[in-house]
C-alpha cells in the first residue's frame, strides 16, 4: 500500500513508525515547521521521516491546488493523518474516497476536537484512549476503524499521558494496518448522541480560579504542566505559574485564594487547598513552593489571583464614543453598575439623560470630527477606548456613500492611532456585516472568507470600510503591540434601539421599521419578501459579553476577534415581523394604535435604492466568546422582541403624551 502520512508531534511520529513496522510505503510526509517556542521535548516527524528516505513538505496551506495536485500525482492508495494541526479538506480527501483515515487521542466520539489529552485531564476523567477513523469533512465524525483504551493515572500530566497514548497508538495501528492493506477493516458508524466537542486551547486558559474546588484546580494544573504554558494566579500585579500542585484540607470560612501557610506555601479553595509543590514567577526561576512565597513576600491571610493587588487599585476608566447609541447607553449602564468611570461624548443624550447625573459618568456633547483634542485627550486619560461612532443603516450605505466611508473609516482611524500613540486598549466594533456575502454556514472569526459584491452596489461600502480598519487594527497589533479586540455583534434588539423618527426616514435598523409600520397603521413593507435570515441578539446578552472583554485585565482577549450572537436564534426577517406583529397586538395599549395593515412585498432596489444588495444569513459561530470569554447566550429572540416591542410602545405613548398633540393620538378599532 502507497500511503501520505500527515503528521506532527509525538502520536505523529508513533503512527510514522508503526506504518514502517507494517511495510506501508510511506511516499510522502506532510507536518509542521518545528516551533522552538515549544521547546522541542517531543519527537519531530520531519527529522524521523528524514532518517527513512521519505520526502518531508511543511505547507502552510495544505488544501492549496498546488499541493492537491501533488499528493494527486502521488497516486496514494490511502492518507493518514495523525496530530496534524490543520483540517485536511474535501479536494484531498477526494483522491482518495474511502480511505482516509485519522488517529485521534480520545475514545470517540467523546472529546471530538482540539487539545482532547489537555480537556481530559482538566475534566478529571480517569479513562481515555485512541481512536482511528474514517477522515470526512465532518471533523472526528467518520466511522470509527480501531480503538485502545488507557487509563488515567491521578498523577498523570500532559507529558505522561501522552507517553501513554503513544504506546497505545502503536498498538492499535500493529494490530489493525493489515486488515486496512486487505482492504477488511471494520468500520462502525459513531453515535452523535454521545459526542462531546472541545475547542482549542490557549495559554490564557491557565487562569486559576480560586473559588472552584481543589480537584478542580489540581486538574488544571497538570493539564497543562510544563512543556505547556501553565496554570497561573497572580500576587499583586506579578504573575505566578504553578507546576507542580497537591489537594490538601481546606479551611471553612476562608476566602478562596488567600495563603493559608508559606511553608509550605498553601492556598485556600472553595472546598479544600492547593499546595504548590513547585513554580515560577514572570521573571524568575523554577523554584519551591516555600520559596516562591519568600520571593514574593506573600505572609498568611494575603489573597491570590485576578484581584490580587499590593495596593487599592484605581477605578477604570472607559471612553465610549458614540455614548448615546444603542450599545453605548446600554455599556454605560453595566460598566457604572460595575464601578468603572465612563467618559462619553454624542451628538446627543437623548437615552442616556438617566446617567448625566450619575457619580462617575461625564459627558460631553460633541463630534469626533470637530472635537478632536477633546478625543486625543481622552484617549490618553482612559485606559479602554471604545469607538461606537458610525454610520451604519443600509439605506445610509446607498444615499451616502461617501459620507459612510469618512466616517467609519477616516475617522475612526485617528482614534486608532491615538490609541496606538498613547499605549491605550481599544475594543473595536467590527459588525457583522464584515463578513458580506460569505456562504459559510456559522461565520467564523478566525476562518470565514470576508465577501463583498460588486463595486456598483454601494451598499458594501460600509463592510469595506469596517474590514478594511479591521485589517489596520490587525496590523498595529502586530508591528506596534496595539491592544486590541474586535467585537462582531449579529443583529442586537431590545430598549433604545434606534427611534422612530429614524426610522420615518429610513434610517433605522429592520425591526424599528416594523414598529413604525405598526405604530402609524400602515403596511408593513417586506423587502425581497422578508426571507432573510438573522441571528437575533437580546442587548442585555451582547452587553455582558462586552463588558467581559473590557473587564479582561489578564489580556485573554486581546488580539482576539470575536462574535457576539446568538446562533440559535435565527429567524428570517418575516418571522420577525410576524413576532413583533404578535406581541403588539398583546400589549395592554393596543387600542391606543390603529388596525393593522397588513405586509407587502416590496424589492430591495425600490426599497433602498439601486446600489443595495443582501446576504441571505447571518449566522456567527461564538467559539471565540465562550472559550475566552465564557460567554453563553440563553434569552429567545420572542423574550428580546417583547421586550423591544413594549419598550417603543410606550415610549412613543409618553412622547405623545408630553406634546402639545398628545390627546389627538390615533386610535384602533
Amino acid at each position: 500500500m502507497k500511503a501520505i502520512l500527515f503528521a506532527y508531534h509525538e502520536i505523529g511520529a508513533a503512527a510514522l513508525e508503526s506504518m514502517l513496522r507494517n511495510n506501508i510505503d510511506v511516499v510522502a510526509v506532510f507536518t509542521h515547521r518545528d516551533d522552538p517556542a515549544e521547546g522541542g521535548w517531543f519527537r519531530s516527524v520531519a527529522r524521523l521521516a528524514a532518517d527513512h528516505d521519505i520526502p518531508v513538505y511543511a505547507p502552510d496551506d495544505p488544501n492549496h491546488p498546488l499541493w492537491t495536485d501533488q499528493i494527486r500525482d502521488l497516486s496514494p492508495d490511502a492518507i493518514f493523518s495523525a496530530h496534524y494541526r490543520k483540517m485536511i479538506g474535501s479536494p484531498i480527501l477526494d483522491i482518495c474516497p474511502g480511505h482516509c483515515y485519522n488517529i485521534h487521542a480520545s475514545m470517540l466520539p467523546k472529546y471530538r476536537g482540539r487539545c482532547p489529552i489537555n480537556w481530559v485531564l482538566v475534566n478529571g476523567e480517569t479513562e481515555t484512549g485512541v481512536t482511528l477513523h474514517h477522515m470526512t469533512a465532518d471533523a472526528d465524525g467518520g466511522d470509527i476503524i480501531a480503538q485502545q483504551s488507557a487509563s488515567i493515572a491521578d498523577d498523570d500530566t500532559a507529558v505522561t499521558l501522552t507517553a501513554t497514548l503513544v504506546l497505545a497508538t502503536g498498538t492499535m495501528l500493529d494490530a489493525v494496518l493489515d486488515s486496512i492493506v486487505c482492504n477488511t477493516a471494520p468500520s462502525t458508524p459513531q453515535d452523535g448522541s454521545m459526542a462531546t466537542t472541545f475547542p482549542g486551547r490557549c495559554a490564557e486558559d491557565g487562569l486559576i480560579d480560586w473559588s472552584t474546588s481543589a480537584t478542580t484546580i489540581y486538574n488544571l494544573v497538570r493539564a497543562v504542566a510544563h512543556p505547556w504554558p501553565g496554570a497561573f494566579t497572580h500576587a499583586g500585579d506579578r504573575k505566578l505559574c504553578v507546576w507542580e500542585a497537591t489537594v490538601m484540607p481546606g479551611a471553612p470560612g476562608v476566602e478562596p485564594g488567600t495563603v493559608l501557610s508559606v511553608e509550605p506555601l498553601t492556598i485556600a479553595c472553595s472546598d479544600g487547598a492547593i499546595g504548590i509543590g513547585a513554580g515560577q514567577t514572570d521573571d524568575g526561576v523554577w523554584s519551591t513552593g516555600a520559596n516562591l512565597a519568600s520571593e514574593l513576600n506573600l505572609v498568611e491571610g494575603m489573597r491570590l489571583g485576578r484581584s490580587a493587588s499590593i495596593s487599592s487599585p484605581q477605578k477604570r476608566s472607559v471612553l465610549i464614543l458614540g455614548v448615546n447609541g444603542f450599545i453605548g447607553s446600554h455599556l454605560s449602564e453595566q460598566l457604572l453598575a460595575n464601578d468603572y468611570e465612563v467618559f462619553g461624548m454624542d451628538l446627543r443624550s437623548t437615552n442616556i439623560t438617566h446617567l448625566v447625573d450619575r457619580p462617575g459618568f461625564n459627558y460631553v456633547e460633541g463630534d469626533i470630527s470637530i472635537n478632536r483634542e477633546w478625543v486625543e485627550y481622552h484617549v490618553r486619560k482612559c485606559d479602554v477606548v471604545l469607538p461606537l461612532v458610525a454610520i451604519a443603516t443600509p439605506i445610509e450605505y446607498v444615499r451616502n456613500p461617501i459620507r459612510v466611508f469618512e466616517l467609519d473609516f477616516e475617522q475612526n482611524l485617528q482614534i486608532v492611532r491615538d490609541c496606538v500613540k498613547y499605549n491605550r486598549r481599544i475594543i473595536f466594533p467590527s459588525t457583522s456585516e464584515v463578513y458580506g456575502m460569505c456562504t459559510d454556514e456559522f461565520f467564523d472569526e478566525d476562518n470565514s472568507t470576508l465577501i463583498t459584491g460588486p463595486i456598483n452596489k454601494q451598499r458594501w461600502i460600509y463592510s469595506c470600510s469596517k474590514q478594511l480598519l479591521d485589517r489596520v487594527i490587525w496590523a498595529y497589533g502586530v508591528h506596534n503591540n496595539l491592544n486590541f479586540t474586535l467585537f462582531r455583534p449579529f443583529n442586537w434588539i431590545g430598549p433604545r434601539l434606534d427611534s422612530l423618527d429614524a426610522a420615518r426616514v429610513g434610517s433605522s435598523r429592520a425591526i424599528t421599521q416594523l414598529i413604525l409600520n405598526l405604530v402609524e397603521g400602515t403596511p408593513i413593507q417586506l423587502v425581497d419578501g422578508g426571507e432573510q435570515k438573522r441571528c437575533f441578539t437580546d442587548v442585555t446578552e451582547g452587553v455582558d459579553c462586552l463588558f467581559r472583554m473590557i473587564d479582561d485585565t489578564v489580556g485573554r482577549s486581546t488580539g482576539k476577534i470575536i462574535n457576539i450572537g446568538n446562533p440559535d436564534n435565527e429567524a428570517s426577517i418575516k418571522e420577525l415581523a410576524e413576532m413583533i406583529v404578535a406581541r403588539f397586538d398583546q400589549h395592554p395599549l393596543r387600542h391606543r394604535f390603529p388596525s393593522f395593515a397588513g405586509y407587502r412585498v416590496v424589492e430591495s432596489g425600490r426599497y433602498y435604492g439601486k446600489g443595495y444588495q443582501d446576504v441571505q444569513h447571518r449566522r456567527p459561530s461564538i467559539r471565540n466568546a465562550t472559550r475566552i470569554l465564557e460567554w453563553v447566550p440563553s434569552i429567545s429572540t420572542e423574550d428580546s422582541v417583547a421586550r423591544t416591542v413594549d419598550w417603543f410602545i410606550e415610549d412613543h405613548v409618553r412622547t405623545l403624551a408630553a406634546s402639545p398633540a398628545g390627546s389627538e393620538a390615533p386610535t384602533g378599532a
